[in-house]
């Protein structure tokens, strides 16, 4: 069974507690770490947790692995830390706030030889597998577009008066990373890297990117990446290929899947019930345990980790 601590006590976390459960023994959340030992305290006892601690180190120490579910800005620090220590370390996305830090994090992780993965839930799925498995049945891929808009929880209170952490720049916090990802990911993971990208993006007075549009140009395929934290999707995303076109509901949290055949026909391929957080967890978190196990980096998750990045800072960089 791999140890795992976690840095940070939000919701995030209480859902990573749960991946943990649902793994059948091959996983257990058996420490917390948060500067308020209050809080890392009663967060512990809430989730069935051992042990909690308000010293980095002690927690590193205590553990086989650390899952980093901190603020954007925290993750490459702490990640370099742990893996220092010898310990693997699955990072919540964006799992760093450049391609540098990624880079650097990959290449210290197989120094020290342990296993960092960027924990982006949605391309671990099966719901991601079947799509992926489905795609040959479209004919030639011409174009496609993956949509998620998802009004924030905390933009009300944002657009009130109130400054958060989850709407500051400054924290490497950006909707293309927190939102865009899910349809940025799971492109690269089914079209591999594009010959080039343009986009566009709404930007809030405080300089924070809310949305945006990017778009990935494969010469013979464009693909759309439509992504906000400012206002309310309605989807669905859509694959459309010479013979038939796949239309999602939501790639990041994917429960219906349909094919629809040129000619009219439809075929429902998935249609389950809303998709639990804590339940998508765990194939992201099975998949960091089978590598642990190897002892090998799966350069799948890497290498879309990687490209992901540095899209991501393309497009901000252009559009800042």
């Amino acid at each position: 069974m791999l140890r795992f601590g976690i840095i940070g006590t939000n919701f995030i976390s209480e859902w990573f507690t749960a991946a943990c459960r649902a793994t059948s023994g091959r996983a257990e959340a058996s420490a917390v770490y948060s500067r308020d030992l209050g809080r890392g305290r009663a967060f512990a006892d809430a989730q069935g947790i051992g042990s909690a601690f308000d010293d980095l180190d002690a927690l590193i120490d205590a553990v086989d692995a650390v899952y980093i579910a901190s603020p954007n800005a925290a993750h490459h620090p702490q990640a370099m830390r742990a893996i220092a220590a010898g310990r693997h370390v699955l990072v919540e996305k964006v799992i760093g706030t450049s391609s540098a830090q990624v880079e650097e994090i990959f290449a210290t992780a197989r120094a020290h030889r342990v296993i960092a993965m960027e924990a982006v839930r949605n391309v671990h799925t099966p719901a991601h597998e079947l799509v992926r498995d489905t795609l040959p049945r479209l004919g030639t891929p011409r174009h496609a577009r993956f949509e998620k808009l998802q009004y924030s929880s905390r933009y009300d209170r944002f657009r009130a008066g109130e400054q958060l952490n989850a709407f500051d720049p400054s924290l490497g916090n950006s909707a293309l990373a927190d939102i865009g990802v899910y349809g940025l990911q799971p492109a690269l993971d089914l079209f591999g890297l594009p010959q080039g990208t343009s986009g566009a993006s709404v930007w809030l007075a405080n300089g924070f990117e809310g949305g945006g549009s990017l778009q990935l140009d494969y010469g013979t395929l464009v693909v759309d990446v439509v992504y906000s934290k400012i206002a309310a999707g309605l989807g669905p995303s859509v694959i459309y290929g010479e013979d038939a076109a796949l239309t999602m509901d939501d790639p990041g949290e994917l429960s219906r899947v349909v094919v629809h055949e040129r000619g009219g026909a439809t075929t429902v391929l998935l249609d389950g019930p809303p998709v639990v957080p804590a339940g998508t967890m765990r194939y992201e978190l099975l998949d960091f345990v089978d590598q642990t196990e190897t002892g090998a980096i799966d350069p799948r998750w890497a290498e879309l980790s990687l490209a992901s990045r540095r899209i991501m800072d393309q497009q901000l960089a252009r559009l800042s």
